[in-house]
């Protein structure tokens, strides 16, 4: 009964925080950890993740700080990343022992460090909200006091540079139990908010988000041992709700090689048939093909000029729905700008071969040929 009232006030505690509109991803044992754990049991440098009852939970030996970053992709300017998570290495005068991966050397730390990334581009640059508890006086009942230091980071190039910080007493767990952190982030500014029963806004500063796409995650210290029970991604953008995926490449690599569906797989562009003046195509686009509810979804894969920067592999291209017809399709096709083509649509399929997308209003179609080897 005790824990099933915590698992409520948890729920209340994440969902009465969440004012951004749009759609929210969770991750939590009930689906794996999706993108943040791939591979249960893996072990890197030192490092080893698990399921551990209903946590994910990843220990960092090393000297070095580990991140580990979620598969989703944000093309959106505005979202909220939340995560309940425990550090299980934070007990006060406790030691852990780590090791230099390139030396072999070993050495012990007394405060170890965990977070929130967020802003995560494409050269492996990110932001990050970093947690770390020390001492005063430690063993002085009299004068020691225990806080919490929050410090907002951002890392570029190899390099920490220190943005802004503040210290916390009160509202937080202080050793190792759960807190829920909770960062949000527009075009110009961030906002962290952090509390163990309730959140409590504790840093607000001007930050300019990265250009194009970005991931978030959780960050691992030298000697930490996260505990992480649930991630939360809420976008604020209804045209990225629409295009965002769990796909990725190397998921759907892994996925098409034990699929025996005959029109699952990689297709090409092969040609087109348009009316310039009513309709242009974006780019000579390669297609992921999934089966999908009552038909199968449209993965985008690379191939567009229009608008390029705002495609990157694994949204949504659009959708194809089963018809009483072998072959034929009804469909909806998702342009460069990210709107919807959906009036009178259609797909076939001929000879398992080759795709049609068919837009007789503009008088247009373009042709799409299914390949074995993407890179051909």
């Amino acid at each position: 009964m005790k824990r099933g009232l915590l698992y409520l006030m948890i729920l209340l505690l994440i969902a009465s925080s969440l004012d951004v509109m749009g759609k929210s991803y969770y991750n939590s044992v009930s689906n794996g950890f999706g993108g943040l754990f791939p591979h249960p049991g893996m072990r890197m440098q030192g490092r080893y993740k698990a399921i551990e009852e209903d946590c994910l939970v990843d220990e960092n030996a090393t000297l070095a700080t580990a991140v580990g970053i979620d598969t989703m992709i944000i093309h959106s300017t505005a979202y909220r990343y939340q995560l309940r998570l425990a550090n299980r290495n934070n007990k006060q005068g406790k030691t852990r022992s780590i090791k230099n991966p390139m030396t072999g050397e070993k050495t012990t730390v007394t405060r170890t460090e965990w977070g929130l990334v967020f802003n995560y581009d494409e050269q492996g640059n990110y932001c990050a909200v970093v947690l770390s508890c020390d001492n005063n006086t430690l063993f002085d009942d009299i004068t020691d006091q225990r806080t919490m230091l929050v410090t907002l980071i951002k890392r570029q190039n190899g390099e920490s540079v220190e943005l802004t910080r503040t210290t916390l007493t009160k509202g937080v767990s202080l050793e190792d139990d759960m807190n829920t952190l909770s960062v949000d982030v527009d075009e110009r500014n961030v906002i962290v908010s952090i509390g163990k029963n309730e959140l409590n806004q504790v840093i607000e500063t001007s930050l300019a988000r990265p250009v194009g796409a970005v991931q978030v995650g959780y960050l691992v210290g030298p000697g930490a041992s996260v505990s992480l029970e649930r991630a939360v991604l809420t976008i604020d953008n209804e045209k990225q709700i629409a295009t965002t995926t769990q796909w990725t490449r190397e998921a759907l690599d892994e996925y098409f090689a034990n699929s025996h569906d005959p029109v699952e797989g990689y297709w090409k562009y092969l040609d087109r048939d348009m009316k310039d003046e009513w309709l242009r195509l974006g780019g000579r686009y390669t297609l992921a093909v999934v089966r999908a509810d009552d038909g199968y979804d449209l993965i985008y894969i690379d191939g567009a000029q229009v608008k390029k920067s705002q495609w990157q592999t694994g949204m949504l291209k659009g959708h194809i729905t089963k018809t009483m017809f072998t072959g034929n399709y009804d469909a909806t096709w998702i342009d460069a700008t990210q709107e919807p083509i959906d009036k009178d649509v259609q797909a076939t399929i001929e000879n398992g071969v080759i795709l049609t997308m068919s837009f007789p209003v503009f008088g247009s179609q373009v042709r799409f040929a299914k390949v074995i080897n993407i890179d051909d």
